[in-house]
């Protein structure tokens, strides 16, 4: 697979800037390294919350294919805007993009943004969010992907739970159909 400057320093700019914060007064009661790849519960955890930097191919990395595609290909908003992007969904994550307070997303949800540089049809990078079962009825955990489907970092990536808290449904940006 080619692998472009540009696209390493995209990754090295994200390894960098989704690092955990110091705060450990957060909303989640979960540790995501208890977060197995099944989809099992994670385990209570009173200790901060860790992040995975150790490479591996991301489970679902296969399937991508078969998500669906949930909104067209138009500028990502991650980024500062400088590529295209189009969402994925998988079937769990069908009310997506049309949510409100009384749609929120279940546990086995996945939402997958595809990156692009502008004027390119191969995929640059993925960010993801799965949502995990957890005693507050879901907590996401954030990915970012090589576009070969190794895995640079997921957790509670910092800077993702810093703006996705900002979302006006269930830590989701979706847009009226």
């Amino acid at each position: 697979m080619r692998c472009s400057c540009r696209a390493l320093a995209l990754s090295a700019t994200l390894t960098a800037a989704c690092t955990p914060s110091a705060d450990t007064n957060s909303s989640s009661a979960a540790d995501p390294s208890a977060w197995s790849t099944e989809g099992a519960a994670p385990r209570p955890t009173s200790s901060a919350p860790t992040v995975s930097t150790a490479p591996h191919r991301w489970e679902l990395a296969d399937r991508l294919s078969s998500l669906r595609k949930a909104t067209p290909r138009a500028r990502s908003q991650h980024l500062a805007g400088e590529h295209d992007a189009e969402v994925l969904a998988n079937d769990e994550a069908a009310a997506y993009p049309a949510l409100g307070p009384q749609r929120p997303l279940t546990a086995g949800a996945v939402l997958v943004e595809a990156l692009y540089t502008a004027g390119s049809s191969d995929v640059a990078l993925y960010f993801a969010m799965a949502k995990r079962a957890s005693a507050q009825g879901g907590e996401w955990e954030y990915l970012v992907v090589r576009a070969d489907g190794q895995v640079e970092q997921r957790g509670r990536l910092a800077l993702c739970e810093r703006c996705h808290t900002e979302a006006p449904d269930d830590h989701v940006f979706g847009r009226a159909r």
